[in-house]
C-alpha cells in the first residue's frame, strides 16, 4: 500500500532535525580535517550545553502550555549570587555549599510559583510578565552582589561540582542527564504529563473534562523556576564566582533550542527530547563555527536566522498536519491575481 503524500511530509518533518544534525556533523568533520569528530570535542559540546539543557528541561513545561518563561536567566543569576553569598557566609565549607544550593533553588521555586499563580488566574501574556520579572530579578542580583564579583575559589564542594569529572565526563553533564530523565518521565509516564498536553492544546476543554488547569500551570512554572535556579548554582560552581551579569542572554538560547527542537509555541505539541536535540544542534553549530575560525560576533546573527527558519518550519509543519493549506503563500498569489483582474 502506497503512503499518502501527507504521511510522507509528516515523516520528513519529524525526522528533519536528526537529518540536519547528521549532515552538519559530516560537513564539520570534513571542513575541520577531523578535529570536530573526536570524543573530547563531543564531551566539550555536551559540557557547553549542560546549563542551557537544564534550563530547557524546565522551560519546556510552560511552552507546552502555550506560555513562556523568560526568567530562566534571572532565576539562574539570583540563585548563583545567593549561593555564592551563602557559601562565603559559612566560610566556603561543604555545609555552606549545601545551604547555598537550598537557598538558591528556593528562590527559583518561589519565582516560578509566583508566575504560576498570576498566569493561572489573570489573562496576562506570559511573555510580558516573565520579561518584566526577569528585569526585577536582575535588579535583585545587583543588590546582592553590589555589582561586584563574588569569588568562591576555596569552596571545595562547589569546585568539585563545577570542575571535576567522572569517567572523563564533567559532573554538570550528569546533572543534565538526570534532569532530562526526571522531566521526561514526568511528561510521558504520569497523569500530570498528559494534563500538560491537554491544557496546552485547549485549556477550556481540559477544564470541562475535570483537569485542574490552574494547578497544572502553577506546577509547570514552579518546575521551570527550579531548573533555572539549579543551572545558576552550577554556573557559579563552574565559574567559581557570581556576578550581576551572570547568565544574561541564556533565555534566548533556551528559546532558540525549544523552537528548533520542534515544540510549538502555540502549546500542546512537542517533546522534551526534541527540545534537547535542538540544544545539541545549536551546540554543534556554535562549536563548529568556533573550529572554523568564524568570529563570535556573527554567532548571534546566525542563531537569529535559525530561529526565524525554525518558526517558519513550525508554521509550515502545522499547516501540513492540519491539511488546511498546501502552500502558505497560495492566498497571497490568489489575492494578487484578483487585484490584477
Amino acid at each position: 500500500m502506497k503512503k499518502s503524500r501527507a504521511d510522507i511530509r509528516k515523516k520528513v518533518f519529524s525526522n528533519s532535525r536528526i537529518i540536519v544534525l547528521i549532515l552538519m556533523c559530516i560537513y564539520l568533520t570534513a571542513a575541520t580535517n577531523g578535529k570536530f569528530f573526536t570524543y573530547s570535542n563531543f564531551v566539550s559540546i555536551m559540557y557547553s550545553i549542560s546549563l542551557t539543557g537544564i534550563m530547557i528541561c524546565g522551560a519546556t513545561f510552560p511552552v507546552l502550555l502555550g506560555g513562556i518563561d523568560r526568567t530562566v536567566s534571572g532565576n539562574a543569576a539570583v540563585c548563583g549570587a545567593m549561593a555564592a553569598t551563602v557559601a562565603l557566609y559559612f566560610n566556603q565549607t561543604d555545609i555552606g555549599a549545601i545551604l547555598a544550593l537550598l537557598c538558591g533553588t528556593a528562590c527559583g521555586v518561589l519565582s516560578g510559583f509566583f508566575h504560576g499563580i498570576v498566569l493561572s488566574r489573570f489573562a496576562i501574556p506570559a511573555f510580558l510578565l516573565t520579561l518584566a520579572t526577569n528585569e526585577v530579578l536582575y535588579g535583585i542580583v545587583q543588590f546582592i552582589t553590589g555589582n561586584q564579583l563574588i569569588n568562591v575559589l576555596n569552596c571545595e564542594l562547589m569546585n568539585q561540582i563545577g570542575q571535576s569529572r567522572f569517567l572523563g565526563i564533567p559532573i554538570p553533564v550528569y546533572i543534565l542527564l538526570i534532569s532530562f530523565v526526571g522531566c521526561y518521565i514526568l511528561l510521558t509516564h504520569t497523569v500530570y504529563g498528559r494534563q500538560i498536553y491537554a491544557v496546552g492544546g485547549n485549556r477550556q476543554a481540559a477544564e470541562l473534562s475535570g483537569i485542574p488547569a490552574r494547578r497544572v500551570i502553577i506546577i509547570a512554572y514552579t518546575i521551570s523556576g527550579f531548573m533555572g535556579a539549579l543551572s545558576g548554582f552550577l554556573l557559579s560552581c563552574m565559574n567559581r564566582q557570581a556576578s550581576a551579569a551572570q547568565a544574561q542572554g541564556y533565555e534566548n538560547d533556551v528559546l532558540a533550542a525549544i523552537v528548533v527542537g520542534g515544540i510549538s509555541l502555540r502549546g500542546g505539541e512537542g517533546t522534551l527530547q526534541g527540545a534537547l536535540l535542538g540544544a545539541i544542534l545549536i551546540g554543534v553549530m556554535t562549536n563548529g563555527l568556533r573550529l572554523l575560525g568564524i568570529d563570535s560576533i556573527y554567532h548571534n546573527l546566525i542563531k537569529g536566522v535559525i530561529i526565524i527558519i525554525a518558526i517558519a518550519w513550525d508554521m509550515l509543519s502545522a499547516a501540513s498536519k492540519s491539511g488546511t493549506t498546501k502552500n502558505p503563500l497560495a492566498g497571497l498569489f490568489t489575492r494578487k491575481k484578483l487585484r490584477e483582474g
